[in-house]
């Protein structure tokens, strides 16, 4: 390829070819919660509200604060801004794959010759693959994919600032390596994955650019130590993670999540070779024995792997590279730290890098003996299947129902499949379809908590209140830390007028998670119960703290005005009718009138 610049168009138009039926893909699952209720990107200005919420994450959730700001809830503005990152991050392995074959330990090996071809091929494997569509479509997923382009990036920019270095080009060398530490930095900051930045750009050091390779102990050259440093940054940003945003509770205990990990790397190697049946929610069996003949297999096979890795190092060194890259960039999430799910398909995503050079590189030797239009013939076939497969699968992201109804299909006996459709059936007003989802989600498993506390407020809709408390009760037997079950059931206590066990049920929930910026309603009823019962000091302080999470809450604020009037608290009472007027909600003329009549003044 004489012209060096093609690929800088090749891969993009490729990318946009692949995903041009996204842009119009509905929300999905966690963008309701990421995205469409969470109050904290509502202000691009308010760095504080988006560090509060998701340290670990924050570079991800400015991006969504920047999209919230420019296109409210458009869905086109942040599937465009997805795509923009996918392209980047392809192109960047585009150019990883470029330096690679330059480093000077390449220069004698004959796969150079095709340098370019195999860079192209490289990038467009990744922006093809079917597998990347869950980082790329599923618009929370974000955070996977753009830490990956700051991952790669902090890699090209290191690489080329040593290879600048090598060739005495020490003035542009320090920018590159400027560039490649702010990438690794932000990488850090947008998702908890790129802890193994460090530890690969050592593996590409020893790899690459030390001319010996790997012999014995690993070495650490000195322009890789601020880069070790910045292993501490997603330990410490954890450790002192006071964030609000939801938590899952991880029940599987490590061991059982290891065991389990050797047969899903088996599974995403047979995905990334055969990219079929795909599916967003797996219903994968967790392993408790290690002596499980699968787990075995899948021992032996993946031990295999990596013997082969090192035996392929000294003759082929890109294919070894690429199959270290792969299980070193699974690590964080397929390792002795649980997650709540074993296996997702976005996890992959940056381990494609690693899949895309093996694939190219492995087929030129491979068919070395021909010439190199047979591989490329090859590669193009592969990459033509990958785009069909992908633009087939992104139209089952065409929105909730699509997609639920594809997984329902692929994991007929997992529940929050069913779960999340019958939210789905609820927007939609079909209460018998919804309560009939969550009733056989609770079949599949009796203690899932979000299908008896769904099926509570279908029932709470539907007028059922002693059903709907009867789920409530359930949710919180089984689990008594659910804030969200105990508000609900206190709501329809509240509508039944018991206003005692309705005060129970809402203090119980605010003191599971005080001041949570989501429990503006509880706070206001709080205030409305206290002011019934006569305590005026608790009505004001619940009120506040409803202002505190919405200073714009212009009924809040007449409420605390009057609960003030009556602790005779005039001025402060004035305050927050002037507040109120000033924000355009009505005002308790009554309240004015007292007001005048026992201060005398006039506004």
């Amino acid at each position: 390829m004489k012209n060096k610049t093609l690929p800088l168009i090749i891969i993009p138009c490729w990318g946009i070819a692949v995903y041009i039926n996204t842009f119009h893909c509905s929300f999905q699952f966690d963008d309701r919660v990421f995205i469409i209720d969470n109050i904290a990107i509502r202000n691009i200005a308010n760095l504080q509200s988006l560090w509060n919420y998701y340290p670990c994450r924050f570079i991800t959730f400015v991006s969504l604060a920047l999209n919230y700001h420019f296109g409210q809830l458009n869905v086109f503005g942040y599937h465009l801004f997805n795509l923009a990152i996918h392209l980047s991050a392809a192109l960047l392995v585009w150019w990883l794959v470029h330096l690679t074959l330059s480093c000077p330990v390449m220069k004698n090996n004959k796969i150079t010759k095709h340098a370019e071809m195999i860079a192209l091929f490289s990038g467009l494997v990744f922006v093809s693959h079917p597998l990347q569509t869950e980082a790329v479509t599923y618009i929370w997923q974000r955070s996977t994919s753009m830490a990956a382009m700051f991952y790669l990036a902090s890699l090209c920019l290191y690489v080329k600032s040593r290879l600048l270095r090598h060739s005495q080009r020490e003035g542009s060398e320090t920018i590159f390596y400027a560039g490649s530490l702010l990438a690794a930095i932000s990488a850090m900051f947008t998702k908890e994955n790129a802890i193994t930045l460090p530890l690969v750009i050592l593996l590409y050091e020893n790899f690459f650019l030390f001319k010996k390779g790997v012999r014995g102990s690993l070495k650490c050259p000195q322009a890789a130590i601020p880069f070790l440093c910045t292993l501490l940054i997603i330990p410490l940003t954890m450790i002192f993670n006071t964030g609000t945003a939801p938590k899952e509770a991880v029940n599987i205990p490590p061991f059982d999540y290891l065991m389990t990990q050797f047969r899903v790397m088996l599974t995403y190697i047979r995905l990334l070779i055969v990219p079929i049946n795909q599916n967003l929610d797996y219903d994968y069996p967790i392993v408790k024995n290690i002596f499980e003949p699968p787990v075995l297999l899948s021992i032996s096979c993946l031990g295999l792997i990596v013997w082969s890795a090192k035996r392929l190092f000294a003759n082929y060194r890109l294919i070894s590279f690429s199959i270290c890259w792969f299980f070193l960039t699974l690590l964080p999430e397929s390792s002795l730290l649980p997650l709540q799910d074993v296996i997702f398909e976005h996890r992959l995503y940056l381990p494609m890098a690693g899949y895309s050079i093996f694939l190219v590189s492995g087929l030129y030797y491979l068919l070395e003996k021909h010439t190199f239009k047979s591989t490329a013939c090859v590669l193009l076939v592969i990459i033509t299947w990958y785009s069909c497969l992908t633009f087939q699968r992104n139209s089952v992201w065409k929105n909730e129902m699509t997609m639920l109804n594809d997984v329902i299909q692929k994991s007929p006996h997992k529940e929050r499949p069913l779960n999340n459709r019958g939210l789905i059936f609820s927007t939609q007003g079909k209460l018998p379809q919804a309560i009939a989802d969550f009733t056989k989600a609770i079949e599949i498993n009796p203690t899932y908590t979000n299908a008896y506390i769904n099926r509570g407020f279908m029932y709470n809709k539907q007028g059922d209140f002693n059903l709907a408390i009867l789920d409530y009760s359930r949710a919180i037997e089984i689990n008594p830390r659910l804030p969200e079950a105990l508000i609900d059931r206190g709501n329809v206590f509240l509508k039944l007028g018991n206003t005692q066990q309705a005060l129970s049920d809402f203090q119980n929930a605010v003191t599971l998670t005080p001041d949570n910026p989501y429990f503006a309603d509880t706070y206001f009823d709080l205030g409305y119960i206290y002011y019934k019962q006569g305590n005026f000091i608790q009505a004001v302080s619940n009120y506040s703290k409803v202002i505190r999470i919405n200073p714009n809450d212009t009924q809040a604020y007449n409420n605390r005005a009057v609960a003030y009037f009556q602790l005779k608290d005039y001025d402060r009472s004035w305050n927050d009718v002037e507040i109120a007027e000033k924000s355009g909600g009505e005002v308790n003329p009554q309240l004015i009138d007292a007001l005048k009549q026992v201060t005398g003044k006039e506004r």
